[in-house]
């Protein structure tokens, strides 16, 4: 299953943009990759990448790092829900035992409350990603930077694109 709409696109492509902070001179690179992955299985539903897409072997390391991604986040998700069981219910934030990880509460909509997510930055062969699910959904959100990337800058830019991403919180995969 892949999503093609053309929002979806333009966003994840909108995504890949370098960041620009003039008051202290700092210009990054643009993103490697922006990509929705399914959370139950790894598999790319959509993606937007910096490098010509015509090459096979940036298609291969994207759909590489999506199930490698998606392996720690599944098991960071896990251990940080085990947490939770075994204090009754109240875990402390940050994990004491997940490292790089951040939770975020998305703006509130009309009638409805702030929904919260976590975003896990990695650092897996020489590259940067950044990762969250998508409140309420089957989706997670990835991102792939070089390794001169900041961690904080890929989190911070995560936190400004799940609300985009708003008309899929929710969606459920089959």
């Amino acid at each position: 299953m892949i999503i093609q709409s053309q929002n979806v696109m333009d966003l994840l492509q909108k995504l890949l943009r370098p960041v620009s902070i003039d008051c202290v001179s700092f210009q990054s690179k643009p993103l490697q990759s922006a990509a929705l992955l399914s959370k139950l299985n790894g598999s790319v539903l959509s993606f937007s990448t910096s490098a010509p897409t015509t090459e096979i072997h940036s298609i291969n390391n994207l759909k590489m790092m999506s199930l490698l991604i998606r392996d720690k986040w599944a098991e960071d998700e896990l251990v940080k829900q085990e947490q939770v069981d075994t204090t009754n219910g109240h875990a402390t934030w940050p994990p004491s035992n997940i490292k790089n990880c951040y939770q975020y509460e998305t703006p509130s909509t009309e009638g409805g409350e702030p929904l919260t997510t976590n975003i896990y930055t990695y650092e897996i062969e020489e590259l940067h990603a950044c990762v969250c699910q998508l409140p309420r959904s089957d989706l997670l959100l990835l991102f792939i930077a070089e390794a001169s990337f900041p961690f904080g800058l890929l989190a911070l830019k995560m936190q400004k694109a799940v609300t985009p991403f708003q008309g899929l919180h929710g969606y459920q995969l089959g």
